[in-house]
Formats: C-alpha cells, structure tokens, sequence
C-alpha cells in the first residue's frame, strides 16, 4: 500500500472542493460566464474557511442581553407566592431578529 503525503492530500481535498463548488454553481447559475464563477468560487469557499473578513461579525454586549431579556419579561405572582420569571418568546425573537438586520 502506498501512503500519500499530508500535502499531496490537502492538495487533493482542495482541488475536490474547488471542483464541487464549481460544478454547484454551474448547476444553480447556469448562465454566469467563467471568470465571474471562478470569483464566486474563491468567495464561497474563503467564507468557509472563514477567512472572508469583509462580514464583520455582530456581537451583542452583556448589557444588551441583559436589557432585551428584562423588556421582555415579568414576574407573575402566582397563588404560593412565588413569582416565576415570564419571558416573550416572540417579542424577545423578533427584537434579536431586527437588531442583526439593521446591521446588514
């Protein structure tokens, strides 16, 4: 049995993965010329391999978890005395859901 080199097998895997990508998009875009594949190729897989830095990642902060789930929410007493915390799912998820899109 012959062992292949760790290079000669990433070699391999990324040319397979070029190639896949590039036989995906001929599929879903059939009417893209060449070159402007070869640049949605390079894109696709940078993004990836997470080296596409041009999309900024958005984080929320401490204070902003803190104060979404707060407006949120509310004690309902209930007859023990107890006051279990309510949280709105909904309200809660489309907030979160708008904060990313304003970011786009």
């Amino acid at each position: 049995m012959v062992k292949r080199s760790d290079h000669s097998h990433e070699t391999n895997a990324a040319q397979r993965r070029l190639a896949l990508t590039s036989a995906y998009l001929k599929v879903i875009c059939p009417t893209i010329n060449r070159s402007k594949r070869t640049r949605l190729v390079d894109s696709i897989l940078a993004l990836i391999d997470g080296k596409d830095r041009k999309l900024a990642q958005t984080k929320i902060t401490d204070a902003q978890a803190v104060e979404l789930v707060w407006r949120h929410s509310q004690c309902v007493r209930n007859q023990t005395g107890r006051c279990p915390l309510l949280v709105f799912g909904r309200q809660l998820a489309d907030e979160v859901n708008a904060y990313f899109n304003e970011e786009e």
